[in-house]
C-alpha cells in the first residue's frame, strides 16, 4: 500500500471512530469496528462482516474500563488491542504445537498501541485517560455522570477525529495491523520450533531495524 492509501486508510479509522460513537456510543466496540471497518474500505478483510458484528457483541462489554466501571483497561484500547491480535491470526492450531506464537500479538499490541498510549496519557486504564484528558476522572458507575462525562467531552472539544481517544486508539491499531500486513516477513518464524520462535522474537525486539524482519 503507498502512502496515500496507508495515510487515508488511518484517518478513515478515525472519522468512524467518531462517527460510531455517535450512533454505537462505547468505546471498545467503536474502536474496534472503525479499525476493521477502515480497513476493509482499502480492501483489506481482516474478517468477513459477518463474523465481525458476532465478534462485536464479545467486545461491548469491555468498554468503560471493562463494564463501565471505569477503573479497568481502557474500552478504546482493550478495542483495538482486540483487533490487533486478531489481525495476527493466531488460532488454537497454531498454538497448540508452538506455545510461543503467543508472544506474536503480545508484542504487535505492546510496540503498536500501548506504548504510544502511555507515552501520550500516563496510563492505560480509563481512569488514567480520563485525568489527561479531561484533568478529573468521571465515576461512570453512575448513570447520571454519563451525561456529564458527554458534556465535558463537548466542552475541550474532544470528540473529533483529531482528539477523540477512540480515534486515537483506532488509527493506532490501524497503522499496527497495516503494518502486520505490510512486512509479512517479521512473523516469517511461525512454524518454527518453540527455541526458534522465541529467539527470533527477542532478536526483532532488540534489533527492530534489522533488515532480517523487513521486506526486500
Amino acid at each position: 500500500m503507498d502512502s496515500t492509501k496507508r495515510e487515508r486508510c488511518i484517518q478513515k479509522a478515525r472519522e468512524l471512530a467518531v462517527e460510531y460513537q455517535g450512533t454505537l456510543v462505547g468505546c471498545g466496540h467503536c474502536s474496534f469496528a472503525a479499525t476493521l471497518d477502515a480497513l476493509r474500505s482499502e480492501g483489506i478483510e481482516i474478517v468477513t462482516k459477518e463474523i465481525e458484528e458476532e465478534l462485536f457483541k464479545g467486545v461491548l462489554g469491555l468498554t468503560g474500563g471493562i463494564g463501565n466501571l471505569g477503573v479497568g483497561t481502557c474500552g478504546a484500547v482493550s478495542g483495538g488491542s482486540f483487533a490487533i491480535s486478531l489481525a495476527c491470526n493466531i488460532g488454537p492450531k497454531e498454538l497448540a504445537p508452538n506455545k510461543a506464537l503467543r508472544w506474536i500479538p503480545y508484542y504487535y499490541v505492546k510496540e503498536g498501541l500501548l506504548k504510544p498510549w502511555m507515552e501520550k496519557y500516563g496510563g492505560i486504564t480509563c481512569r488514567e485517560t480520563q485525568i489527561k484528558v479531561f484533568g478529573i476522572a468521571i465515576n461512570s458507575r453512575i448513570p447520571a455522570n454519563n451525561k456529564a462525562l458527554f458534556e465535558e467531552a463537548q466542552r475541550i472539544k474532544c470528540r473529533n477525529a483529531s482528539r477523540c481517544t477512540i480515534a486515537n486508539a483506532a488509527a493506532l491499531a490501524t497503522q499496527t495491523i497495516l503494518g502486520i500486513i505490510e512486512n509479512p516477513k517479521e512473523l516469517k518464524w511461525i512454524g518454527c520450533d518453540e527455541e526458534t520462535t522465541v529467539a527470533n522474537l527477542l532478536d526483532m525486539i532488540e534489533h527492530p531495524d534489522d533488515p532480517r524482519w523487513k521486506d526486500d
